[in-house]
């Protein structure tokens, strides 16, 4: 391992401080080229322009111009574009989340492109919810996701806020309210609760990023500034997760696009460990002899 990305990576105290509170951000994690690199293929993206096609064509979150100046949403961008599958793989990315989830090794899960544009009608604003919502097909209660804005954000720009230790509350599991303007519903439930309810409004300078458990209750409020907020949000697998059938409150099984894509396992259920959907982004020295 490299004294520059030692140098990156989260201490005990650091360690701590994610485990108590459900998140953490680090001083720095990429430098500006890497930045630019990720915009430029960002732009390439938005003009259409794809190095990879996914295996199929519909089932996951894919804006086109056509939908408007709405919150655009892009699943899978490191699957089909260069830049974006660089900064994902970025070695120092993948080791602040294994060393933070305390895990021998990090998959992919998968990615969204996310842009938010600076516009009052229609609203944009994202609800409390927590990734776990949205993973019930996975084993483990200890993913995390990595949010990785392309310019400073700030709480005006609608910038992702965190709700302080919500990863610890009861039923954040059932919070799958991404598309609901519920902020003040779900502030005034777990105060009536008895919990502390603090926003955290994560305010970056470019080159940083943001690290969340799975179980964090985290959203947006709309961006009022002059400028587009764009961010990529990158789900981690911790080495445990595997694939779990599920169903929602009907009866009906739940599917994770992940499923679709991935490769079968021996037992014939999805390999969430398909080196092509879900690579190894980092692994312990215990695992390699050093630090992938």
């Amino acid at each position: 391992m490299s004294n520059a990305l030692a140098s990156l990576l989260p201490t005990e105290d650091d360690i701590a401080f994610y485990e108590e509170h459900g998140w953490f951000v680090p001083d720095a994690v990429f430098s500006e080229e890497e930045i630019q690199d990720a915009i430029y293929g960002m732009r390439r993206f938005y003009a259409g322009e794809r190095d990879r096609l996914m295996p199929i064509q519909q089932g996951y979150l894919d804006w086109k111009p056509s939908d408007g100046d709405v919150l655009r949403l892009n699943d899978y961008v490191s699957l089909q574009n260069n830049e974006i599958s660089e900064l994902v793989a970025s070695p120092q990315l993948g080791a602040i989340a294994g060393t933070l989830a305390r895990t021998s090794a990090i998959r992919l899960f998968h990615d969204q492109l996310i842009c938010k544009p600076p516009t009052a009608e229609p609203d944009t604003t994202v609800g409390w919810h927590s990734d776990r919502a949205y993973w019930k097909t996975c084993t483990s209660e200890n993913m995390l996701t990595a949010w990785v804005p392309f310019a400073s954000t700030s709480p005006q720009g609608g910038t992702l806020m965190f709700l302080d230790g919500s990863h610890k509350w009861p039923g954040v599991e059932e919070l799958a309210t991404f598309g609901e303007q519920n902020h003040d519903s779900v502030e005034e439930r777990y105060t009536r609760l008895g919990y502390p309810v603090r926003r955290i409004p994560v305010e970056l300078r470019p080159g940083q990023a943001s690290f969340h458990h799975c179980r964090l209750i985290h959203g947006s409020l709309p961006n009022s500034s002059t400028s587009p907020r764009i961010a990529l949000a990158v789900h981690f697998q911790d080495q445990a997760n595997r694939h779990t059938p599920a169903v929602d409150e009907r009866g009906a099984p739940i599917v994770h696009v992940n499923e679709v894509l991935c490769r079968a396992d021996d037992a014939g259920l999805p390999d969430y460990s398909d080196p092509d959907i879900c690579p190894v982004l980092w692994m312990s020295s215990s695992q390699t002899g050093g630090y992938r």
